[in-house]
């Protein structure tokens, strides 16, 4: 998809970080934009910032995680503005970091998953039909992460690996197809943005009734990593890479190559059949690399 003026997209997580940033650009480009968000004080404020901006945006308050609320986002979408061009699917968590994967209950792992994965199907089953009913072309976006191509440590990485098999997978349906709707499955870096500040978000009934044994080194975790995402590239940055990987028709849009020696390092382990060599003494905080600036996102060796 080349042309954004006049065209509609949802983004899901709008109210703050990433899905700020993408409201923003998609709105400088002259589409029209509908933000979803669960906090409604940080989507109320960012719907307020981008009117008095002059753009064309409304917000709908939304559990992505739930199938019906997603429905009733695309209801609105297409009662302010007719149709949908793009679907970001976004928003995420930093979900279940207390402990040993086996330890997680059950509710930790149907708040991490529902909201970033089954939000992502529930995105793509209900909005695809959409765009794919007035023939003018689209865009779905799934944000995954570089967790999805490095060797997961975490119930995070677990749901990102999930987003990218569905979002390479969607990718082919389309494409045997013929469909001209295009896919990307977004890979993020280190991302200044409040991800380990999710849990703020976390349904009542999603939480545990007692606190688990790693409670107290979930939160230092969940600390030390907002420290470190601080650091990190700006939302606007990926923002533009996004628009460079919708122009350029990309499926996979990576932020930075800070990462490649980690994604070499699994795909060489796999085909080499050999066990990963792991980082013992932090395995979550070992998943981020130190923070590097690289260069604008380029589209036929050109700038965007």
């Amino acid at each position: 998809m080349r042309e954004f003026r006049d065209r509609v997209a949802v983004v899901t997580g709008a109210g703050s970080g990433m899905g700020r940033a993408f409201a923003q650009r998609f709105a400088e480009e002259g589409m029209r934009v509908v933000a979803a968000d669960v906090q409604a004080d940080a989507l109320d404020r960012a719907v307020a910032e981008l009117t008095a901006d002059g753009h064309q945006v409304v917000g709908v308050r939304t559990d992505v995680s739930d199938p019906a609320a997603v429905r009733d986002l695309a209801d609105r979408a297409v009662e302010a503005f007719g149709k949908v061009h793009v679907i970001c699917n976004n928003a995420g968590v930093e979900g279940y970091l207390d402990g040993a994967i086996w330890e997680a209950t059950d509710r930790d792992w149907t708040w991490t998953v529902g909201v970033n994965f089954w939000s992502v199907v529930y995105g793509v089953r209900t909005f695809l039909p959409l765009i794919l009913s007035h023939g003018e072309g689209g865009h779905v976006v799934n944000t995954a992460s570089m967790t999805a191509v490095t060797r997961p440590s975490n119930m995070y990485g677990i749901t990102k690996h999930a987003v990218l098999a569905l979002t390479e997978t969607l990718y082919a349906d389309l494409r045997t197809r013929g469909v001209p709707v295009g896919v990307t499955a977004l890979c993020p870096g280190t991302i200044a943005t409040n991800l380990f500040l999710g849990s703020r978000n976390r349904p009542s009934e999603l939480r545990n009734e007692t606190e688990t044994p790693g409670a107290v080194a979930g939160r230092s975790k969940r600390e030390l990593m907002h420290a470190r995402l601080a650091e990190g590239m700006s939302p606007a940055e990926v923002a533009e890479h996004l628009v460079a990987a919708i122009r350029a028709d990309r499926l996979y849009a990576l932020t930075d190559a800070d990462w490649d020696d980690r994604i070499r390092e699994r795909a060489g382990n796999i085909l080499d059949r050999a066990n990963p060599v792991l980082d013992r003494a932090n395995p979550v905080l070992d998943r981020v690399p130190p923070v590097a600036r690289t260069n604008p996102p380029t589209v036929n060796g050109k700038a965007s």
